[in-house]
């Protein structure tokens, strides 16, 4: 082969350490995981390795969204005294769901499968007791351990399982060893995403064989992207998950924070400053009157 020129000799040394990267590097970490993929495809163990468990541990998004489910999570438990409620959460994380336990003053243990979220755990020093462990095979606490369970977007997890087991076998084994843990009047909530709607019907389905009332709840269905769904369980002769007043309740609330935060109109923004700037600035403003608004028609200057 020529000798290449000394033009193309840099090109040539770059596509050549190029190539010897390429033959090094494991593209089979989460680093590479294309956007837009759900981490369950992945499975847990795969996805969450240490890279992956820092960017979400310090996600000002994921923090949002956790803040947001658990305490719809906490509603939906309808607990009077959440003092003296022991509580577990499963596929707890790095503790962001924990945290907000923590901040009502409720007593919780975590439990994850993921030893690198279970590290960012630690070193957020949660308040709470967190151990490792994989929910498909068994919950390894003594019977009536926990007042309640809540579990933030971990269900899902439990149809892609790392067990050989069929999936109505994982479900059956999770619900009853779920029953075991709670107090003869325990309540649990799980956030989940289901992958579709036969998903939901077997996890209700499930549930209800092992001894339990309840079902699914939908927040914000007319939205699918915005959708949330809820598994609302209770082992006790109390269960009011369903009232719709509550439901409305809550959609109402958390569209006027969307609007708060992102869908603020134009109009609406001017008018937040001048009232501000009005303020801070005394009379000095007053007399300014633009509000953005749009002039009909016969106003426009042809």
């Amino acid at each position: 082969m020529r000798e290449c020129s000394g033009l193309f000799r840099p090109a040539a040394k770059a596509f050549v350490a190029a190539l010897v990267l390429f033959h090094f590097i494991d593209f089979s970490g989460s680093h590479f995981i294309g956007k837009g993929k759900k981490p369950e495809t992945h499975g847990v163990t795969m996805f969450y390795d240490e890279f992956q468990a820092r960017k979400y541990s310090t996600s000002s998004r994921m923090m949002y969204i956790q803040r947001e489910m658990t305490t719809r999570a906490i509603e939906l438990l309808e607990i009077e005294n959440l003092n003296s409620t022991i509580m577990l959460d499963l596929g707890c994380g790095s503790g962001l769901s924990g945290s907000v336990l923590s901040d009502f003053g409720i007593q919780w243990v975590g439990l994850d499968i993921s030893s690198a979220m279970l590290e960012q755990a630690k070193k957020r020093e949660v308040k709470g007791d967190i151990m490792l462990a994989d929910m498909s095979k068994g919950l390894p606490f003594r019977r009536g351990s926990f007042d309640a369970v809540i579990g933030i977007s971990c269900l899902q997890w439990l149809f892609v399982s790392d067990s050989n087991q069929f999936v109505s076998d994982i479900l059956s084994k999770f619900f009853h060893a779920l029953k075991i843990c709670l107090t003869a009047e325990g309540r649990a909530v799980f956030q989940f995403y289901p992958a579709d709607p036969k998903q939901s019907e077997m996890l209700t389905s499930a549930a209800r064989k092992a001894g339990f009332k309840g079902g699914v709840m939908i927040d914000e269905p007319e939205v699918k992207k915005r959708a949330k769904h809820f598994l609302c369980l209770s082992l006790g002769p109390k269960q009011s998950f369903m009232r719709k007043a509550d439901a409305d309740k809550w959609a109402k609330r958390r569209e006027l924070t969307l609007k708060s935060k992102r869908q603020l109109k134009q109009s609406e923004k001017i008018v937040r400053k001048r009232h501000s700037l009005r303020e801070n600035d005394g009379d000095r403003k007053k007399r300014s009157r633009y509000s953005g608004k749009h002039r009909s028609k016969k106003f426009e200057v042809r």
